[in-house]
């Protein structure tokens, strides 16, 4: 005989013959225990929170060196990292001796935030170093050679940076200051007498990275005994809904506050007054006093 096929009854449709597993009461232990295990969690994030912040500036510290020291100038460098956690940028600052007697000083920024920029920050910075204390070559000398460099190993980084050589006239008279700007924000002369100047010659060259080819200016000026060079980065001026102008006057004027403070005041003061408490980028900052 043909057998009767029994119908089930789907899962979704209501049936009282089926009584569903009792569902487990909101309890007091069972609130304890979740807001337990919240707790646990953000306990556990605020710790890895830690250890990358930790190992992301321990890194970037470490691509950077003191400056040597020198009888004509007083130089202080300071990297004031961003906020966030293992945001490593790009940021960074040199002081290097060239074998025909001049300083060379840098400050440069790689565009991003994160390890790749920290990394390719680490080489321009390398390649630059190299091919000054072996060559000589002026700022804007070097400037192309690194940019082409670049070119050569296929690297796609954008960079602003500024190179500027302090150099000593032979009968000690006077020191010149010549200084070649790729896309970067302009240095500040500091005087004595509360002045401040930037360095500026029209519109900066193109940033490192977008033409291998072009021909970089240079420029020089003389220095009075006592000034100040002080070359940063955008993360001390930059604000959000702000003016880039305004930023860069607002840096004049702190900078013209405390234009008879050492270096190292003036560093340590610029941060504090310039930067907010949570700062939103990194910055580097180096100052060098042409000593009287």
């Amino acid at each position: 005989r043909p057998r009767r096929i029994r119908q089930l009854t789907p899962t979704n449709t209501h049936n009282p013959d089926i009584t569903e597993p009792p569902t487990r009461p909101f309890t007091g232990q069972a609130l304890a225990e979740d807001v337990a295990a919240r707790a646990a969690l953000a306990l556990d994030n605020a710790r890895l929170y830690r250890q990358q912040r930790h190992l992301a500036e321990g890194f970037q510290r470490s691509l950077l060196t003191p400056p040597l020291p020198t009888d004509q100038f007083e130089i202080a460098v300071r990297y004031q990292p961003a906020a966030q956690a293992a945001e490593v940028g790009g940021d960074w600052y040199d002081v290097f001796h060239q074998p025909g007697g001049g300083t060379v000083a840098v400050i440069g920024d790689v565009s991003g935030h994160d390890v790749v920029a920290a990394a390719t920050m680490s080489h321009i910075r390398t390649a630059l170093r190299s091919i000054a204390v072996t060559t000589g070559a002026g700022p804007a000398e070097l400037l192309q050679q690194v940019d082409r460099a670049q070119h050569t190993l296929e690297s796609d980084a954008l960079a602003t940076v500024v190179v500027a050589r302090l150099e000593q006239a032979d009968d000690g008279s006077d020191v010149r200051l010549r200084w070649s700007n790729a896309g970067h924000l302009p240095p500040m002369i500091v005087g004595q007498d509360r002045s401040v100047t930037p360095l500026s010659a029209g519109q900066p060259d193109v940033l490192i990275g977008v033409s291998p080819d072009t021909d970089r200016t240079e420029e020089v000026t003389v220095l009075e005994r006592g000034a100040t060079v002080v070359l940063y980065t955008d993360g001390l001026i930059e604000r959000r809904g702000e003016h880039l102008r305004d930023g860069i006057g607002r840096l004049e004027a702190t900078l013209a506050d405390l234009a008879l403070l050492g270096p190292d005041d003036l560093c340590d003061e610029v941060l504090r007054r310039m930067l907010p408490d949570l700062p939103g980028d990194d910055v580097a900052l180096v100052a060098i006093r042409l000593r009287p």
